[in-house]
């Protein structure tokens, strides 16, 4: 090809460029740019096809083909390209035959000229090029309307402008709302102390979004829907020019997977009642609530006697019966946030909170009478249980759980050996 002289304007072109007659024969829209100079050096047919009627010959200023935004879109992109090329594909919105349409393009540097690329339109994004800009208008409403997700579309006043039939489906809008008003959070959060909590979050994000619109803000809310359940929505706010918009998914299912998973992890599978690593952390929090308020606490332990024999004699499936009754039979005697689990085997453990001591050990004997006093149904008859416990105060925060619960471990032991069936309190001499 030989050297083509250039446009008025672009004299630091008027040198020999490489022979680009291969561009025809590309079936893609492409163009080759020099950046350094922002000029569109040559594209093929498939690419003017698409784009506005009225275009320069090339060589031309980039900004003659594609609009001053876009041009400036691609080359600020190729400048602030890592040098390694890993980032080389960017999407721009570009006056085409039809109207406006937002183009995916990839961009290659020619490997012996630095300032020229080489910049194809990925076809996908032409899907609406061949019918009119009203049928293509409808074909992406379409598209929108039928995703399974929420997305509400907003002007730069957060005045709503569309919602999706998803959307729709959750919240019962009017065909015009602002989510700035009120109105809109009393519908989706007819508690006022949830509405204060949620609409704090919606404050927070936008100002985060208003800060850095490159940055989306993501929310999680439980809202009442137009169906009359309340569903966990994961939201993603995000501004897209002078508008914004929001999109979110039903995550109900998958919060309540997760809530499942969680309460077996501390539940034992028997009893229904937490378990030993449950209890550790449980009682933890419920030490670290009371320690400033100078709650008195207490730990009971407790173990059924002689549950060995009642295995050896009634069977394994009489010796669960015989833990599941004991569990419901001390859950039923205690208050409110006060903690039961099964620490394993036939041991018990009991967390009290905010009782006299007389009451802490009144409460040990109605669970030790409460036992003593159930039967079990057998074969031959029934068979009755007791249990002996063990009560430990909580007076010193410095120690350890762990070295609590070896006092009332203590304190139960004593117990046994004073002939079962009683309640020791720890540090009380066995005599007692």
């Amino acid at each position: 090809m030989p050297p083509f002289s250039a446009p008025a304007g672009i004299g630091s072109l008027a040198v020999a460029e490489p022979n680009l007659d291969w561009l025809d024969y590309v079936h893609a829209p492409i163009f080759v740019l020099d950046a350094g100079e922002g000029v569109l050096l040559r594209c093929n047919k498939t690419l003017r096809d698409i784009l506005a009627a009225d275009l320069p010959t090339a060589p031309a200023p980039l900004a003659d083909f594609l609009g001053e935004g876009a041009a400036d879109c691609i080359l600020t992109f190729i400048r602030d390209m890592p040098a390694d090329g890993s980032r080389n594909t960017l999407s721009v919105t570009c006056p085409t035959a039809n109207a406006p349409l937002m183009l995916i393009m990839h961009l290659k540097q020619l490997a012996d000229r630095a300032d020229v690329w080489v910049i194809t339109v990925d076809e996908r994004t032409l899907f609406f090029q061949n019918a009119s800009s009203q049928n293509a208008e409808e074909t992406f409403r379409g598209i929108i309307q039928a995703l399974p997700i929420g997305i509400d579309l907003y002007d730069a006043s957060w005045r709503g402008i569309f919602f999706n039939a998803y959307s729709d489906s959750l919240y019962l809008y009017d065909p015009y709302y602002d989510l700035q008003n009120n109105e809109w959070f009393e519908r989706a959060f007819p508690d006022p102390g949830d509405r204060a909590i949620y609409r704090a979050q919606w404050v927070q994000a936008q100002a985060a979004l208003e800060r850095d619109p490159t940055v989306p803000q993501h929310i999680e809310w439980r809202v009442f829907c137009r169906d009359g359940t309340y569903r966990t929505l994961q939201n993603m706010m995000c501004k897209i020019g002078t508008h914004y918009a929001f999109i979110y998914w039903d995550i109900t299912e998958r919060r309540r997977l997760e809530d499942d998973l969680r309460r077996l992890a501390g539940t034992d599978m028997l009893t229904g009642i937490y378990n030993r690593r449950h209890f550790f952390e449980e009682a933890e929090r419920i030490r670290a609530e009371t320690a400033g308020a100078g709650l008195p606490l207490f730990l009971l332990a407790l173990d059924i006697d002689h549950f060995k024999t009642i295995n050896d004699r009634f069977g394994h499936r009489l010796g669960d019966e015989a833990l599941i009754a004991v569990a419901r039979l001390t859950e039923a005697a205690l208050g409110p946030g006060e903690l039961l689990a099964r620490f394993g085997g036939e041991e018990f453990v009991v967390l009290l909170r905010a009782r006299a001591f007389d009451e802490a050990y009144a409460l040990a004997e109605t669970i030790r009478a409460a036992v003593a006093a159930h039967a079990i149904p057998a074969e031959m008859g029934h068979f009755g249980l007791t249990v002996s416990i063990g009560l430990a105060p909580i007076h010193d925060r410095t120690k350890s759980l762990d070295q609590l619960i070896e006092a009332a471990d203590l304190a139960l032991y004593a117990a046994k050996r004073l002939g079962r069936n009683r309640v020791a309190i720890s540090g009380e001499p066995e005599s007692v």
